[in-house]
């Protein structure tokens, strides 16, 4: 017996015998079963992953932007740390075991890439080995910064004024300034 208002598909049979009108098997056959238009058109799943490619995108260069200027700071204060190690050396007068007739302090010299401290004596110049550290590929001193020399046993550098070093990573600047009295300054970002 049919359902009311019930048509099946014309090529469905009727079996009486079961309790429903439609067997399993036929589920899969019968287009009523499926509406029109539940799923999802082609040009809908291409604007979704349009979308989701555009925020990736945007997440990417945002997290690029984001690396560059994290590295720039670290190597700044990286920088700030040396400086500070090399001054705590030249206060302590931890001078070479052999080879130095006065120990003057910790000499810094730089160049474009790299930044290096060694043991600075009188009469002799420079002695033992350098400690050098090579900056970030990427990374470069804005200008080269004039070697100066930690002093022993005052706390002071060999300048005169105030000297600032910049690393830049050609869309940002971070600086450091050194003052006479010894004193190492961030100045951040500029």
């Amino acid at each position: 017996m049919m359902k009311k208002g019930f048509t099946p598909h014309r090529n469905t049979p009727i079996n009486r015998s079961r309790t429903t009108l439609i067997g399993k098997s036929d589920i899969f056959h019968c287009p009523s079963c499926y509406p029109v238009g539940t799923g999802f058109t082609l040009i809908e799943l291409l604007i979704v992953i349009l979308i989701l490619v555009t925020i990736m995108g945007l997440g990417m260069a945002s997290f690029n932007s984001f690396n560059r200027r994290e590295r720039l700071k670290q190597s700044g204060l990286t920088l700030r740390s040396n400086l500070r190690f090399s001054q705590t050396k030249a206060i302590s007068a931890q001078k070479p075991a052999s080879g130095c007739t006065t120990y003057v302090g910790m000499r810094i010299s730089f160049t474009q890439t790299s930044y290096s401290a060694q043991h600075e004596c009188d009469p002799e110049g420079l002695v033992g080995n350098a400690e050098s550290t090579t900056l970030p590929s990427g990374i470069t001193f804005l200008s080269v910064p004039a070697d100066f020399t930690f002093l022993t046993r005052t706390n002071t550098a060999s300048i005169a004024t105030d000297v600032t070093i910049t690393l830049t990573n050609q869309d940002q600047n971070y600086a450091l300034t050194i003052s006479p009295s010894g004193n190492i300054r961030d100045v951040g970002f500029q």
